[in-house]
């Protein structure tokens, strides 16, 4: 009876062991992911093709030569929803008339067609809005309800890593500054 009060004992005290060591990498696994929100200034642009809500194919590289910055919506959030007053205000208005300049709208929750058109419409943002772009997010190592803002030469320059409402005025700067070159 010893002898199994012991193995028991045991067993007991590695379970206990991998446990502790199980959550201690889950911890760590989740404040690697974390970290990787970081975004990628610096890096050229990965590229993308998406479809619009018009049901036409956007290439990301037809955009060469132009600042190009990147609304990256969630098509039912409440937060994307209320800045795009601001936004349109900031980084599309202005510029309407550039043609060096576009701004597209990015669906991060990979809404269907008719969620994203409802978003366009509520809102009046005004902007192409492309559908299925989760993976893009992903790819730019951002979230939704952000800003991601490339160069002339397909580089990214800014990535927002606040809300819109919080980076929106960094952002317009460094359009201001793409523009004057």
């Amino acid at each position: 009876m010893r002898k199994s009060n012991t193995t028991v004992s045991a067993l007991l005290n590695r379970f206990k062991i991998n446990l502790f060591l199980c959550f201690i990498s889950i911890f760590s696994a989740c404040q690697g992911l974390q970290d990787d929100f970081s975004g990628i200034v610096g890096m050229k642009a990965p590229a993308f093709t998406l479809y619009n809500t018009a049901g036409n194919r956007v290439n990301l590289m037809d955009y060469n030569g132009k600042v190009i910055v990147l609304f990256f919506f969630g098509n039912a959030s409440p937060e994307c929803k209320t800045v795009v007053p601001a936004f349109k205000e900031k980084l599309v208005d202005p510029y309407a008339d550039k043609a060096d300049y576009v701004v597209l709208g990015l669906d991060y929750w990979n809404g269907d067609i008719d969620n994203v058109r409802a978003f366009g419409k509520d809102t009046g943002i005004g902007i192409p809005l492309l559908l299925d772009a989760g993976n893009v997010g992903t790819n730019y190592k951002t979230f939704y309800n952000r800003i991601i803002i490339i160069d002339k030469d397909l580089n990214v320059v800014f990535s927002g890593t606040k809300e819109v409402s919080l980076d929106i005025l960094e952002a317009k700067g460094k359009v201001e500054t793409l523009l004057e070159k």
